[in-house]
C-alpha cells in the first residue's frame, strides 16, 4: 500500500513542533535553582549594602565622640591656662551609687571653666560626675554662691539648692577620673583639699560609651601673690619670697625663706609699670 504524501505531511509537521516545544520549557527543578541564585544573590547584595550602611554609621558615631573629645579637653587646657593668680583649686572623690566619682572646685576662678561670664569674688564653680540610669555618668559644671564657696573652704558638706545653676557637658561617660601632682612629694595624689597652694599638674583619666580612653595632662599656673598691696592673699606666701613653680616658697638648707631678688624692699611700694 502506498501513502500518499500530501496526507502524511501534516502528521510529521506536528510530532516535530511537539518536540520542539518540549524541548524549549523549562522544568520544575531548573525553576527552584534559579529561584534559589536568585534569592542568594539578592541577599548578598542586600548584606553588602547594609554592612556598608553599619560602617558609614559607626565611622560617623566616632568622628562625633572624637570630636566631642577634643572640645571638652580643649575647653578644660584654656581654662586651667587662664586660672586667675588668687584662684584656689580644690579635688575630691566620693562614692556615689557604684562608682567613686571625682568633683573639682575653682573659688575666685573668674571666666575660667565658665561660658565666658566672669564670676563674683568668693563664689567658685564646680566640675563634677553624677551617675545617670544605665550606670553612665553626667559630667557638669556647676555654680556656688559665696555660702556654699565657704562651706567648700572649710571643708564642710555643701548644701545645694533646686534652683543651683548647672550646666550639662559630657553624657554616657563610662570613666571620669583625677589626679593632683604634689611637687612636694612626687606623687599624683586623688585629694587636694591646700587651697594656700596649687598642684603643679593636672591628669584627667575619660572615656565615652565608644570604649576610647583619653589621658590628658595640664599644666597650672602657680599662684601669683598680690604686688600691689605686698602683702599677698590670705595664706599665700609674701611676695618678698622667691617662689618655687607650685607656688610654695623656696627654702634655704637652714630653714629660712629665699628672698625674691626683684622684689620691693618692706615698707616700699612696688614701683608702676
Amino acid at each position: 500500500m502506498k501513502l500518499d504524501p500530501a496526507k502524511s505531511q501534516p502528521t510529521c509537521l506536528l510530532r516535530g513542533r511537539l518536540a520542539t516545544s518540549s524541548h524549549a520549557a523549562f522544568t520544575l527543578l531548573e525553576m527552584l535553582v534559579a529561584l534559589s541564585a536568585f534569592v542568594m544573590l539578592m541577599g548578598g547584595i542586600f548584606a553588602i549594602a547594609q554592612g556598608t550602611m553599619e560602617l558609614g554609621n559607626d565611622m560617623g558615631l566616632a568622628q562625633d565622640r572624637s570630636q566631642i573629645r577634643q572640645n571638652f579637653v580643649e575647653f578644660l587646657r584654656r581654662s586651667f591656662r587662664n586660672l586667675p593668680g588668687d584662684a584656689e583649686v580644690r579635688l575630691s572623690v566620693k562614692a556615689k551609687g557604684s562608682s567613686y566619682v571625682p568633683t573639682l572646685n575653682f573659688i575666685n576662678g573668674g571666666s575660667s571653666f565658665t561660658p565666658g561670664v566672669s564670676l563674683a569674688p568668693d563664689t567658685s564653680v564646680e566640675l563634677f560626675a553624677d551617675e545617670r540610669p544605665g550606670g553612665y555618668l553626667r559630667v557638669t559644671l556647676r555654680v556656688l554662691d559665696q555660702k556654699q564657696t565657704q562651706a567648700v573652704r572649710s571643708n564642710q558638706n555643701v548644701s545645694y539648692r533646686r534652683d543651683q545653676i548647672t550646666l550639662p557637658l559630657l553624657d554616657n561617660v563610662s570613666r571620669f577620673e583625677w589626679r593632683f601632682f604634689d611637687t612636694t612629694t612626687n606623687r599624683w595624689e586623688n585629694n587636694w583639699k591646700q587651697g594656700e597652694r596649687r598642684p603643679i599638674l593636672a591628669e584627667m583619666n575619660l572615656q565615652l560609651d565608644d570604649g576610647f580612653q583619653t589621658r590628658a595632662v595640664f599644666w597650672i599656673p602657680p599662684i601669683i601673690p598680690n604686688a600691689i598691696q605686698g602683702g599677698g592673699l590670705q595664706g599665700v606666701p609674701n611676695q618678698q619670697n622667691a617662689l618655687n613653680p607650685d607656688g610654695t616658697p623656696q627654702l634655704n638648707p637652714d630653714g629660712s625663706t629665699v628672698a625674691n631678688p626683684g622684689a620691693a624692699s618692706p615698707g616700699v611700694n612696688a614701683p608702676n609699670p
